[in-house]
């Protein structure tokens, strides 16, 4: 543009404001916008109760682990982690605010395997050699999820409700097994991707056993979806670079 426009004969100048227009502008802020919300409650053997969220871009299939919603900590890294992002393809980007290197994003990846075609369809075997459906259904947070229900010896009993849903479920469940020392809490484990497919989520699940006892009754954990809905939350990426 500046050759057509004859720089050569221009003002001083003028030659300084043509470059100035063409130099690059600032980069834009980059904000991750989250429309969705899962919080989950988790209740231990022993009675305790733990509820963490997580956030959902339901457009991109794009998950949020935050660091103030979600009950996780970083301890390995100086400074701490920020926010957590999981794709529906397998990858991870953690957010960093370390003192010694700025606004860095680490990239962490799951296996291959649990994103292969025929995924689902073993998942499903799987799950109906262990599950059967008690015929039970319910609806709600605009989810319709089905019951199961499995032996797990004798009169010990586990219960799952189970909804299919328009996204990718596996960031959520697979988030523990990345080489993270950030953890959600899974005293009652998240991770059904062995059982479930993709586009299944875990409304419920209950473990009830009997031949243990806690103050005199059957030892239970159970990890419920106490809400899904909407919300709207941001995070501001501007200025993080790949480590």
């Amino acid at each position: 543009m500046m050759c057509l426009l004859g720089q050569g004969s221009l003002p001083l100048y003028a030659q300084a404001e043509l470059a100035m227009a063409a130099s690059p502008r600032a980069a834009a802020p980059v904000k991750l916008i989250f429309d969705r919300v899962l919080v989950y409650e988790q209740t231990d053997y022993n009675g305790s109760v733990v509820r963490y969220q997580v956030l959902l871009n339901s457009k991109t299939g794009q998950f949020g682990f935050d660091r103030k919603l979600a009950n996780l900590s970083f301890p390995g890294v100086v400074g701490g982690y920020t926010f957590v992002t999981g794709e529906p393809d397998g990858t991870y980007r953690v957010y960093v605010s370390d003192k010694y290197e700025g606004k860095v994003i680490m990239r962490y990846n799951v296996g291959k395997a649990y994103y292969a075609p025929n995924r689902a369809t073993a998942c499903h075997n799987r799950f109906q050699q262990r599950y059967r459906p008690t015929g039970r259904e319910g609806s709600q947070y605009g989810l319709t999820a089905t019951e199961y229900r499995a032996s797990l010896g004798r009169q010990d009993t586990e219960w799952l409700w189970v909804a299919e849903v328009p996204f990718n479920s596996y960031p959520l469940y697979l988030f523990n097994e990345i080489a993270l020392e950030a953890k959600l809490p899974d005293a009652h484990s998240i991770n059904f991707s062995s059982s479930l497919g993709p586009n299944e989520l875990l409304v419920q699940s209950k473990k009830e056993y009997y031949s243990e006892k806690v103050n005199g009754k059957p030892a239970t954990s159970t990890l419920k979806l106490i809400f899904f809905g909407p919300i709207n939350h941001t995070f501001d990426a501007t200025g993080y670079r790949f480590r």
